[in-house]
């Protein structure tokens, strides 16, 4: 259960964690969650940024550390959309031009595509769609002694994706909260020292009325812990708390298609 053990202690334990971790081995593929809405992008400095929830695919080998870069595999598809204030949007598929890189662990993937790509489409708000299937692939780093082969890069990108895939369709309610968290995650910038107060606002934006009452209890339960959270002083924040929850329900996302993958395991 290596992913959700490190979601659940790294924050408590980072340096211990981290040391533990093999050398000189190539990370694991990740998979990327299929959005229901569109993920805002923020733009600043000429670039535009998001995070998108993902899963560790592979039991066996290294959770990547922060930082660690990634390419899209094959079968994944990201569209970005530009929509005006007119309300006139434009569309363009850009996985291709995206840079990615790990954020968090396994649970989040950091995003990334230049303004003046974005601006070709126009000036309005950018977001980005993620399709069914995606998958992302560690970049090769140089001198690594246990590197992914093309059969096994086909393997979990390919039918072990598929069936992790159909795991998260079965447990429809906490990977629709994991996409929801991961919403208000995203309307908070990385500055954003946001307090409790701005859950409301953040609950009308992100949790609409045919979100079910399974889903709703997932996010009570997040929101309930990071009242408690922020109050006491644990956390200084309201976006670092939700994260945590994400990740968290990443974890158990990343369990569920284990389980998908290796059945009796």
């Amino acid at each position: 259960m290596r992913c959700k053990i490190l979601a659940f202690f790294l924050a408590a334990f980072p340096l211990i964690v981290i040391s533990q971790l093999p050398a000189q081995a190539a990370p694991q593929i990740l998979g990327l969650i299929a959005s229901a809405e569109p993920v805002p992008m923020t733009c600043a400095d000429g670039t535009c940024t998001a995070q998108l929830s993902s899963v560790c695919l592979q039991q066996h080998r290294p959770t990547p550390f922060t930082g660690t870069v990634y390419r899209p595999a094959k079968a994944t598809k990201i569209i970005l959309t530009v929509t005006e204030p007119n309300g006139v949007s434009h569309r363009l598929r850009v996985e291709a031009a995206l840079g990615f890189a790990s954020l968090r662990q396994f649970s989040a993937v950091k995003v990334s595509l230049p303004e003046s790509t974005v601006r070709r489409l126009g000036d309005g708000k950018a977001m980005l769609t993620v399709g069914p299937m995606a998958s992302l692939i560690p970049v090769a780093v140089e001198g690594d002694m246990n590197p992914l082969t093309a059969g096994e890069t086909a393997r979990y990108t390919g039918p072990l994706r598929a069936l992790a895939e159909r795991a998260f369709e079965r447990d429809g309610a906490r990977v629709s909260a994991t996409r929801i968290l991961n919403q208000m995650v995203n309307r908070l910038t990385e500055q954003s020292r946001a307090g409790i107060e701005e859950v409301g606002s953040l609950w009308q934006k992100t949790v609409g009325k045919n979100v079910t009452a399974d889903t709703q209890k997932f996010l009570k339960h997040a929101v309930k812990d990071c009242h408690e959270t922020l109050r006491t002083g644990v956390m200084s924040d309201l976006r670092s708390c939700l994260s945590y929850h994400h990740d968290y329900l990443s974890g158990e996302n990343t369990n569920n298609a284990w389980q998908a993958m290796n059945p009796g395991s």
